[in-house]
């Protein structure tokens, strides 16, 4: 496999996981199913994606691949997905305005739940979460899903077959 297709690999599998990730993100959206746990099942599956496309690159390459060469593969898939993500939260957000309107109305409830904020605390709160909506929106994804994204190749690497030739170049 040259270097060329295994770009297209990583771009092909990040691809397919961002789009079906973005479909089911819209999805709950439109259903109006803002639950805490979809949030956790939508970081699980991304999370076992990664996994599975390091361990996928690792049996394409018939384990002639090293830790370093998985988890790359993995992070960079990862990338490809937090991309897609953003791009998908920032044209939601654009054509459902309504959304915002519902995530900082979620912000509020979750607030009030905790008896230590005031009322001007969680007023004073969401404006700062309203004004700077797409950058705290752009900063969780980068973070949330880098962190997971991260996770998922590391431990992807680790459990791929790996058996390096000797003759094998550091980088492909």
């Amino acid at each position: 496999m040259t270097t060329d297709n295994k770009i297209t690999t990583h771009l092909t599998k990040g691809l397919i996981i961002g789009l079906v990730l973005a479909a089911i993100g819209i999805t709950l959206q439109i259903l109006e199913i803002y639950d805490q746990w979809v949030q956790y099942v939508i970081t699980g599956l991304y999370f076992l994606s990664i996994m599975s496309c390091c361990w996928l690159f690792s049996k394409e390459m018939n384990g002639d691949v090293t830790f370093g060469q998985i988890f790359s593969h993995g992070f960079k898939t990862a990338a490809i997905v937090i991309l897609i993500t953003i791009a998908s939260f920032i044209i939601t957000s654009l054509v459902m305005p309504d959304q915002k309107e519902k995530a900082l109305e979620l912000a509020r409830e979750n607030m009030e739940k905790d008896p230590r904020l005031t009322a001007s605390n969680i007023e004073d709160a969401l404006k700062l979460t309203d004004k700077f909506y797409y950058v705290i929106g752009i900063v969780g994804v980068i973070f949330g899903f880098g962190l997971s994204g991260a996770l998922g190749s590391l431990l992807g690497a680790v459990i791929s077959k790996k058996n390096p030739p000797s003759t094998m170049p550091k980088s492909l």
